[in-house]
């Protein structure tokens, strides 16, 4: 058994993809899983889990509405009596553009926004105070993009390694650093994921005289249903292969949380295609000052 064994988790976003694998990882572990997701599917998710020998009950419902955060953390408090670990992976993709016409601009707001921000804020907000008041620490991860830290950005921390690749010109492209953020069609994804750095170092300072540990995933090109939608279901043998496993990044969301109460806190992990996928040293604190720990 590992230290994992009976602890207490919520795995947003877990009916597909990452979320699914995510969920699966913990409950081969021992850890007992809460799961919610608007896909219908994440009903199913439950006796998969259990497989595992642990507890695992689902809920359908929208992560950026109050009353849907408040069911699944009240309904995981009655069901497993505390909650030491979520995993806010809960997340949507949108085409948006700053001259976007302004309804259009307004429902994608609400959308993107609401469930890749607010519905990691609300979910934070919800737990933090739960696990403060258990006073058994625990852990947040919030999921979040390589296109808030490629290549260190701000600041150039990236290894360049050679199965990077942007690590070489090409002829749209004058080498690295790769060029920060996902273009002029994600301006309200990228928003929304940067965001999170807000959400990640004030929760990672008041989380740490709790013993409570906060950092972010910050995943490139996975495969998962969001991915695959971006290319219409439909991508190419050699765009397919290029892809990181969810399999992979569940083990590093173990590896991780293996760390226990000592480990990191505030850190931002990079996952980007051609860097591999494990669990590398913490990075210096650039922002969060580790005196601010």
């Amino acid at each position: 058994m590992t230290i994992l064994a009976g602890k207490n988790a919520i795995i947003t976003g877990a009916a597909v993809g990452l979320g699914r694998a995510y969920a699966a990882a913990l409950a081969a572990q021992g850890v007992n899983v809460a799961l919610c997701d608007l896909r219908e599917e994440v009903l199913q998710r439950p006796t998969e889990m259990q497989a595992h020998g642990v507890k695992s009950i689902a809920w359908q419902g929208d992560v950026s509405q109050p009353d849907d955060v408040r069911k699944v953390v009240d309904g995981t408090l009655a069901a497993f009596g505390s909650i030491d670990i979520l995993v806010n992976n809960a997340g949507v993709w949108g085409a948006s553009v700053a001259d976007d016409p302004l309804d259009k601009s307004l429902a994608d707001y609400d959308r993107i926004v609401g469930t890749n921000l607010k519905g990691e804020y609300l979910f934070g907000r919800a737990v933090l105070p739960i696990m403060i008041e258990h006073a058994k620490g625990g852990d947040i991860v919030n999921v979040a993009t390589d296109h808030m830290v490629t290549c260190g950005t701000p600041h150039n921390v990236c290894p360049n390694l050679p199965t990077c690749p942007w690590n070489q010109p090409t002829s749209s492209f004058d080498g690295p650093p790769r060029p920060t953020g996902g273009g002029n069609a994600m301006d309200l994804y990228d928003a929304a994921k940067w965001g999170l750095n807000g959400l990640l170092f004030a929760w990672a300072q008041a989380g740490k005289p709790h013993n409570i540990r906060v950092n972010a995933l910050c995943m490139g090109a996975t495969d998962s249903h969001m991915l695959r939608s971006f290319h219409n279901f439909k991508p190419s043998p050699e765009e397919e292969a290029s892809w990181m496993r969810a399999e992979d990044a569940a083990q590093v969301l173990i590896d991780l949380l293996n760390e226990g109460p000592t480990g990191r806190t505030g850190q931002n992990m990079n996952f980007c295609v051609g860097r591999p996928v494990k669990l590398e040293p913490p990075l210096p604190l650039r922002y969060l000052e580790e005196s601010a720990l």
